[in-house]
């Protein structure tokens, strides 16, 4: 039958280079998925940092929110608390409860356009009463300054909120891509561990 075959131009090959053909298909194997299971580990852990840098981010927004919200009332409150002292006293009571609504209306929750609007509308309105009443323009200066302090925390409160929303979205993106290359990056590594446990097996038998 050997004679046969090597009539046909055909060798057989030696249990040696058998077994050297079997360890550098598991080398080619084991290189080839090595070299995809670094790409996915690379990707996957980037994902993981970016979504980790995320949840700090969103932490230190909320607080940054919560102090814009705080200082935007103080600013109000500090409002309230100038035209009580220098104001009120030589206004009618009705004046100051129109005056004093406004001034509610400014502390709601509402767009920094709609701040702006209203702040310019009181602000009109209280220059009339001051001049009314011959009040000094330091008051009306004062009051400018700290309504504007006001509507500018309003608006970062805005690029805040703004900024949360693309941040859960991009992190939604990167969570899902994590969710989608988890399952390719466990068969590669159990690939690898399979091939790498075959070459040990193999090697063993070269010696």
């Amino acid at each position: 039958m050997s004679g046969n075959i090597e009539e046909a131009g055909v060798r057989m090959l030696t249990e040696e280079e058998l077994i050297s053909g079997v360890v550098e298909k598991h080398k080619r194997f084991l290189e080839e998925y090595r070299k995809e299971f670094e790409e996915l580990d690379s990707k996957i852990n980037q994902f993981e940092e970016d979504t980790k840098n995320a949840r700090i981010s969103k932490t230190q927004m909320a607080e940054r929110k919560e102090v814009l919200k705080e200082k935007r009332q103080q600013y109000y409150h500090q409002v309230e608390g100038l035209l009580e002292k220098e104001l009120f006293p030589k206004l009618d009571p009705v004046t100051v409860d129109k005056i004093k609504e406004d001034i509610k209306k400014l502390k709601g929750q509402i767009e920094p356009e709609e701040e702006h609007k209203l702040i310019d509308s009181f602000m009109e309105n209280l220059q009339e009463r001051t001049r009314e009443k011959e009040v000094g323009e330091s008051l009306l200066l004062q009051t400018r300054a700290r309504v504007e302090e006001a509507r500018n925390s309003n608006m970062e409160l805005k690029e805040i909120k703004e900024s949360e929303k693309q941040l859960e979205e991009d992190d939604g993106s990167k969570n899902s891509e994590i969710s989608k290359n988890k399952p390719q990056h466990k068969w590669l590594s159990s690939k690898i561990k399979s091939h790498e446990e075959a070459l040990s097996y193999w090697e063993k038998q070269k010696v």
